[in-house]
């Protein structure tokens, strides 16, 4: 190694400083901005935390308001046989007038539409007319 001059030792000192100075003040001024930074993080985990509860929270409501509807229409539909056939057994004088759907009480297990077999119950029901309807007919 070369000898160095006393000019360039205190070129290398003085930069030195000044290297430390300004690492001091970038430090000061991104810290505020990392505490910052690190709350944000730290309250978006929060959220995302409460997030998820709120909808597991949701899942098993639906769920059971899902499970108690279907007791409640097994209850009606329980309700409605024993009306009906109560009314058969204890007014057989007016067994003529249909208090009940004759259907229903014959077969619990026939689907919801008799009258149209072909159609399955799962498919949506249909919102149009078999036919025109007349509406944009020009009048002769």
């Amino acid at each position: 190694m070369q000898n160095l001059s006393p000019e360039v030792w205190q070129g290398i000192l003085i930069g030195l400083v000044v290297g430390v100075v300004i690492g001091y003040i970038l430090v000061r001024l991104t810290k505020g901005s990392v505490k910052k930074q690190v709350k944000t993080e730290a309250e978006l985990n929060q959220v995302k935390t409460e997030l998820n509860e709120q909808k597991q929270q949701l899942e098993k409501h639906f769920a059971e308001s899902a499970d108690l509807l279907k007791t409640l229409a097994q209850d009606y539909q329980k309700l409605y046989r024993h009306l009906a056939s109560s009314s058969v057994a204890l007014l057989p004088e007016q067994a003529d007038k249909e208090w009940f759907g004759k259907n229903l009480i014959a077969d619990h297990s026939a689907p919801a539409n008799a009258e149209n077999p072909a159609e399955d119950q799962d498919s949506p029901p249909r919102d149009y007319s078999e036919g025109s309807s007349g509406l944009l007919k020009t009048e002769k």
